[in-house]
This record gives structure tokens, C-alpha cells and sequence, in this order.
């Protein structure tokens, strides 16, 4: 489908920056650098469910592996600070039940995958179960003493609304609204620049939809990259 594959595009621009340090680290001999692209497409596999690696490429990320291993446990200070980062994520053990198939798992234990900031020093972090493989969104508030507040102490008002759910709000009203960015910044958007995002966002699959609607979310810049694409694919 010409759509997906022009929005994957898309995404895979928006996505390239994410490649900078490790490429800074490949270049400062941490691998080959001349296998760098080849290194990405590696990288760009390990997101599949079920990468298919061939003998070369595994024998590419044993190699980076095992001077990363070295470099992290012969490096005391490197050690200590990947220590403390690895301390921070929840490890998944089996759930105890006997038979999570008839009975409600008695212990649920998540990992924090992301944690977003938010305007009036809140931060929404996301959690993945796997034996669930369900994702949840839990609020927290930053005090004046760096303390952190669970959700129960947090208004739900203070959570900013995703701007894709205000897009499709504005083009059912058929009226333009203000959309409030993660950064804090808002921007009002007419029903024609809604629609044609909306529009875009509804051809996608779920996953798609998900790193879609993120995008638009992020900043008024990637917001105007979403725009723009979307216009592209009204003509």
C-alpha cells in the first residue's frame, strides 16, 4: 500500500536521529565503520517480532556485544552508571498462578518503557506487562522538593490530551480549537488541517496509528512534518 509505505518513510526520517551516538560510538571503534548502514539495518530489524538475522549480521552484533560487555564490566566508573541506570527497570519474573489461563494473575509486575514530561511539572510514564502484553500510563507529580507523587495525588485536568484525540474533536465540531503540544507550546488548527490528519491517521494500523499520533503530539514542528505529509496525500 503506497500510504503505509511513503508514511514509513516518513517515520524512518523522524527516526534516523536516533542513530547519531551509537553511530558516534561505531566511528570511535566500538565496530566497523564501514558497516554503519548495514548496522541500521540490523538495529531496524531487532523491532520485528521475529527479526531474521543472517550469519554475517550475527556475527556483526556478537561482535559489538562483546566489547560492550568488556567495556562496561573493565570500566569501573562505565559500571557504576549502567548499574544504577539497569536498577531503575523492573525485571519481569513469572507470574505466581497456577493457571493464568482460568484465574486472574494474583501478581502483576510492569516496566517502565517511556516516561513523558508535561506542562505544570507532570510526568506520565508508560508501563508494558508481557505476560499481558498490555501498556499503562501512569501519572506523577514532580514537588518543589524533587519528591515524586503518585496518580493519586495528580488532577486529571493537569494531563494534557493527546493532540491527535483534539484533531478529530475539531473536525466532528467542525470547527478550529487550540491543540496543546507536549512541549507546552498550542497552535490552532481549522477542520481542512484536522480532517487531512485525521484522515491519514485513520489508514493506518494500529501501530502506524500509535507512532503517528506521537509525532503529532511532540512539537509544533513535527506537527507541521505531519501536516505536510498528510496535504501530500489529499491531492
Amino acid at each position: 500500500m503506497k500510504l503505509l509505505s511513503e508514511f514509513k518513510n516518513l517515520i524512518e526520517l523522524e527516526e534516523k536521529q536516533d542513530f547519531s551516538k551509537f553511530d558516534a560510538l561505531i566511528r570511535a571503534g566500538l565496530g566497523n565503520k564501514a558497516q554503519i548502514q548495514r548496522l541500521h539495518t540490523i538495529l531496524g530489524k531487532m523491532s520485528e517480532e521475529k527479526p531474521n538475522f543472517s550469519v554475517a549480521d550475527r556475527a556483526i552484533i556478537q561482535n559489538i556485544f562483546n566489547k560492550m560487555v568488556d567495556l562496561i564490566t573493565n570500566n569501573s566508573q562505565i559500571f557504576r552508571q549502567t548499574r544504577k541506570a539497569v536498577s531503575e527497570e523492573i525485571e519481569e519474573p513469572e507470574i505466581i498462578s497456577e493457571d493464568v489461563h482460568k484465574e486472574p494473575p494474583f501478581i502483576l509486575l510492569l516496566k517502565r518503557t517511556a516516561v513523558r514530561l508535561y506542562p505544570g511539572n507532570l510526568k506520565v510514564a508508560t508501563y508494558h506487562n508481557q505476560k499481558l502484553d498490555r501498556d499503562f500510563a501512569i501519572p506523577f507529580k514532580v514537588t518543589g522538593t524533587g519528591d515524586i507523587q503518585s496518580e493519586e495525588v495528580v488532577n486529571e485536568q493537569d494531563i494534557v490530551e493527546n493532540v491527535m484525540d483534539t484533531l478529530h474533536k475539531i473536525v466532528d465540531g467542525k470547527s478550529a480549537q487550540k491543540v496543546k503540544f507536549a512541549t507546552g507550546e498550542t497552535r490552532k488548527v481549522d477542520q481542512y488541517t484536522a480532517s487531512a490528519i485525521t484522515q491519514v491517521h485513520k489508514a493506518l494500523n494500529p501501530l502506524n496509528k500509535k507512532k503517528f499520533a506521537d509525532m503529532v503530539h511532540k512539537s509544533p514542528g513535527h506537527f507541521s512534518k505531519a501536516s505536510d505529509f498528510a496535504f501530500s496525500k489529499a491531492k
